[in-house]
């Protein structure tokens, strides 16, 4: 019988297919989503995770004898028995079709997230002499925009260039499904999003009506950005 740990942040859906799959198969599971076991963001970025878990994707299963593993269907199904995964081809294939109709339909209520003026300074460790123009960091947004295509039936967002030339940060907010930031939950929407600080909003806040009603016109005073309005993109 499958015993081990499950590595997650607290009420990440995606872990909860392993967790059931444990509960009817009996598999011995222990959940570190908390510090000083896990913590998202950090322990998922130290060398000895990523070790184990080149990625650095969570959920991620480690298993008493050392045996890991990452993505959620793949855990589910290794702590799964045989009346889970089906014992037979064409049950196996039913089980196949509904965890996948689970992973494309059922999702969870919507949150809003901003990340704040970073700007480019994450960026010009690697590329300084890129990303002095304006019009450099407005590539960084498209770009990101772009690869994230996969994303658009399930989010939105109004992100900003603020400031000139050789001065410039880009903020913005998102809204999609989930009350996590929904880019660690695929591989395919991990794109560019570490560059940037998130915070999740308060819906009923001051501070949120203010933001999401400044960032969805493109005008306001923008008070925690601190430079002027330079040129806005919408992903949808």
């Amino acid at each position: 019988m499958a015993a081990g740990t499950l590595f997650t942040y607290p009420d990440n859906w995606r872990a909860f297919k392993a967790q059931i799959a444990a509960q009817y198969s009996g598999a011995r599971l222990k959940v570190a989503n908390n510090a000083p076991a896990f913590t998202f963001g950090q322990t998922n970025r130290t060398p000895a995770f990523l070790n184990n878990f080149p990625l650095g994707k969570v959920p991620a299963y480690q298993g008493d004898d050392g045996f890991c593993l990452f993505e959620s269907n793949a855990i589910a199904h290794f702590l799964s028995n045989e009346a889970l995964r089906g014992a037979t081809p064409q049950a196996a294939a039913q089980v196949l079709q509904w965890v996948s109709f689970a992973d494309a339909e059922i999702v969870p209520p919507a949150s809003a997230w901003v990340f704040p003026t970073l700007g480019i300074m994450h960026f010009n460790k690697q590329y300084p002499q890129e990303l002095t123009q304006t019009f450099m960091s407005c590539n960084l947004i498209s770009g990101m925009f772009q690869r994230l295509d996969r994303l658009r039936k399930n989010a939105f967002a109004s992100v900003i260039l603020f400031g000139t030339n050789n001065d410039s940060c880009i903020s913005g907010i998102w809204v999609f499904r989930g009350q996590e930031l929904v880019f660690p939950l695929s591989e395919d929407w991990q794109i560019d999003y570490e560059s940037y600080s998130w915070r999740k909003l308060d819906p009923s806040s001051a501070e949120c009506k203010t933001m999401v009603k400044e960032y969805l016109a493109w005008e306001g005073e923008f008070k925690h950005v601190g430079k002027p309005f330079n040129e806005g993109k919408v992903f949808k």
